[in-house]
């Protein structure tokens, strides 16, 4: 489709970019390195610890997990060292990143992760959350900083969470 003039949609689309420090691109691709850096927590040969989140997520973080829930950023990190401390090694499949402009420089990010993990207890799990990210841009920093991490279960794929190889 080949037209003269721009749509409305994307003249709409143009302003809210103007009005925002990150492209709805540099939203998508933070979440990719945020499950990557997830990825490497497990990793032997590129280990990244909870430390590296620390810039990552607001001072006041707040996170609803299915079974964990999380109100800053100590205990995010504390969190952190908890599940991957669990794990053997675990895998994140992201889908369907949407990301929407908001007032004063704010983001959110919804999409859908199908996360498998095994554990050294010797469970599997494998299962689909839906997750829900609001950002918010800082002058001095090049990344967004999270602000709220929401989590439901889109679907079980048969399996257990994370709370289920406590018990």
């Amino acid at each position: 489709m080949n037209n003269d003039s721009p749509t409305l949609e994307y003249q709409g689309l143009m302003q809210a970019f103007r009005s925002h420090k990150f492209t709805k691109n540099d939203i998508k691709s933070y979440v990719y390195k945020i499950f990557s850096m997830y990825g490497r927590a497990t990793c032997s040969n590129v280990h990244i610890d909870a430390e590296a989140f620390h810039d990552l997520v607001d001072e006041a973080v707040y996170v609803d997990f299915p079974d964990y829930q999380i109100r800053s950023r100590e205990e995010f990190k504390t969190w952190h060292r908890w599940i991957h401390g669990k794990l053997v090694s675990d895998d994140h499949e992201i889908e369907k990143i949407r990301v929407e402009y908001l007032t004063n420089g704010k983001y959110l990010a919804q999409f859908f992760v199908r996360w498998r993990g095994e554990f050294k207890d010797g469970s599997y799990t494998d299962l689909k959350v839906e997750q829900q990210w609001l950002m918010r841009e800082q002058d001095d920093k090049d990344h967004p900083t999270i602000e709220r991490y929401l989590v439901g279960l889109a679907n079980h794929i048969p399996a257990m969470t994370a709370g289920d190889v406590e018990r």
